[in-house]
């Protein structure tokens, strides 16, 4: 029984690490909660299913791409009113309502999958594991890989680490905030579009699985700590393990509310998350 859920719970992980760690980011350069990050993983998925029949397999770029764009025309939204926090949030909640009403009205309430890219599966410790769960985690890790390398040995990374530590001090040097933002925005859409790409290979989505993700998202960035990147990478897993075991143990349908009372349990003993620093 426990072998199965650090299985799976792994596989999972791996793809919420994608989506948290974008979410993460944005908040710590624009500090905005993006109510809407959840959209770029369900357009992602929703995009290469309507044109897989056509394009095949290559629609899991263009799906990809979709996330993109939404990220970039999110950022000229968003620059008008991005001082002003609550208007950020209702704009973003209504976008992300908005997109799912339009996926509804398109692709209606049934559940969608994409077929995996790779077939077969391997015999892991005496659980069968499909192919595509496999090479779902090693793209996770190479995105992760990525991320890193971005973060550390690019001048974009440095000003976005520079802008998350201390925004006054960023402008003062002559970093474009804007500019960082709207990349942060764009890398951000990327890592959730890929989540949502490797998801749909493995699990189903409905137009609800956008604010399921950002549930998931939003509780891993409060365990992990808000902006911490390395925090939501760790608390993306414990995530996983505990949604993974509720959900074989109990049923699917106390998942979420045990997601929910970890949300509450360290909002009230640790405010500033596992990782995260008391200011």
């Amino acid at each position: 029984m426990i072998l199965p859920i650090l299985i799976i719970g792994t596989i999972l992980g791996g793809i919420l690490t994608l989506v948290a760690c974008g979410f993460t980011l944005t908040f710590g350069v624009g500090r905005i909660f993006n109510f809407a990050h959840g959209t770029f993983f369900a357009i992602s998925a929703y995009t290469a299913y309507a044109l897989f029949p056509y394009l095949g397999y290559s629609s899991l770029l263009i799906g990809v791409l979709a996330s993109a764009l939404f990220g970039l025309a999110m950022h000229y939204l968003i620059k008008p009113i991005r001082r002003n926090e609550i208007m950020v949030i209702l704009l973003t909640l209504s976008l992300a309502l908005l997109v799912e009403q339009i996926i509804l009205m398109i692709f209606g309430v049934d559940a969608i999958s994409i077929a995996p890219i790779i077939k077969g599966s391997i015999n892991l410790f005496g659980v069968e594991v499909t192919n595509v769960k496999i090479l779902s985690f090693a793209i996770t890790i190479a995105s992760m890989i990525a991320l890193e390398r971005l973060i550390k040995k690019t001048r974009l990374g440095r000003e976005i680490s520079a802008v998350s530590q201390d925004v006054e001090s960023a402008m003062i040097v002559g970093i474009d905030i804007e500019r960082v933002f709207m990349f942060t925005l764009l890398i951000s859409s990327i890592l959730a579009g890929i989540g949502g790409i490797l998801y749909a290979q493995i699990y189903s989505l409905t137009p609800n699985s956008a604010l399921e993700i950002l549930l998931l998202a939003f509780a891993i960035v409060v365990v992990g700590g808000l902006g911490s990147v390395n925090g939501s990478v760790v608390s993306a897993f414990i995530i996983s393990y505990i949604k993974t075991a509720v959900s074989v143990l109990l049923g699917t349908r106390w998942s979420e509310l045990a997601v929910l009372i970890v949300i509450i349990a360290i909002l009230i003993v640790r405010p500033q998350g596992l990782f995260g620093v008391e200011e």
